[in-house]
């Protein structure tokens, strides 16, 4: 599926030199880092999405990992923003609400 979970930053730089598998050249935009986590305690996590604090969203991978370099000239959304809008409804209001549109 092309996911995986996990690695180290010097494996993907090495990937990029070594990757024989793909069609074309890696670059740094087939990957992407998350360097903050959250815990939570036992079933915390589930009452904090029951109180609504915490929403449930089923995404696509394109649209998870869609660049957003926010400094370029083509500027993507930021994440949230985004998933916030395709499952509209009431999650758009929130979004709209959050950010006076």
């Amino acid at each position: 599926d092309g996911l995986f979970f996990g690695g180290d930053i010097m494996q993907a730089q090495e990937a990029m030199v070594t990757d024989t598998t793909s069609n074309r050249p890696l670059t740094g935009f087939d990957f992407k880092f998350f360097v903050q986590s959250t815990r939570w305690l036992p079933t915390q996590l589930e009452r904090e999405v029951r109180d609504g604090t915490w929403f449930v969203a089923s995404v696509s991978k394109e649209v998870l990992f869609k660049p957003r370099d926010r400094l370029g000239t083509m500027r993507a959304k930021p994440l949230w923003t985004e998933i916030m809008e395709l499952m509209g409804g009431k999650f758009l209001n929130i979004r709209n609400m959050l950010y006076d549109k």
